[in-house]
């Protein structure tokens, strides 16, 4: 399932029927830190790297010390939700950049292999009540989902994939 991911992410884009604008159609603006973080993680991970782009740029635009409630840094992590995975992994430190895709990509990860689909998958990490009904083909895909389906598709050609 792990090396799937950017496949089911082209099989979802195919699925979908939105239109990506040009507007939308640029390279990332996170730093190369953080690209080559999610490049090296998601390696290790067989996760899509332009899928995690899309996530941080989502989630935190790219601040690594976003903070949105109990959700923090470029994933926006939960560290009383993944104390023990960050335990695990060993990250102390939940804005640290590396760290906090590494948590982030483990969860994600995790939850694709639970689930397989990548909508939901997306709906589950990003707390969607409507996630179930999905799975159930009685709700549509959320517009998180979406977003980060459509903006990982678009990096994902920028990088010539």
């Amino acid at each position: 399932m792990r090396k799937l991911i950017c496949m089911a992410c082209a099989i979802m884009m195919f699925s979908a029927t939105c239109l990506v604008t040009d507007a939308g159609d640029t390279d990332t603006y996170l730093t190369e830190e953080i690209q080559s973080y999610c490049v090296e993680i998601g390696d290790e991970y067989g996760a899509c790297p332009e899928l995690l782009m899309a996530i941080i740029e989502s989630e935190s635009s790219g601040k690594p010390t976003a903070k949105n409630g109990s959700c923090k840094g470029l994933m926006q992590v939960s560290e009383k939700w993944h104390k023990d995975r960050m335990a695990r992994l060993g990250v102390t430190d939940i804005y640290d950049p590396y760290g906090n895709i590494l948590v982030g990509t483990d969860y994600l990860m995790e939850l694709a292999d639970k689930h397989e689909d990548i909508g939901m998958v997306l709906m589950v990490y990003n707390g969607d009540s409507n996630a179930k009904k999905y799975l159930n083909g009685e709700a549509d895909l959320s517009k998180y989902a979406r977003k980060i389906l459509e903006r990982s598709a678009e990096l994902e050609r920028k990088h010539g994939k």
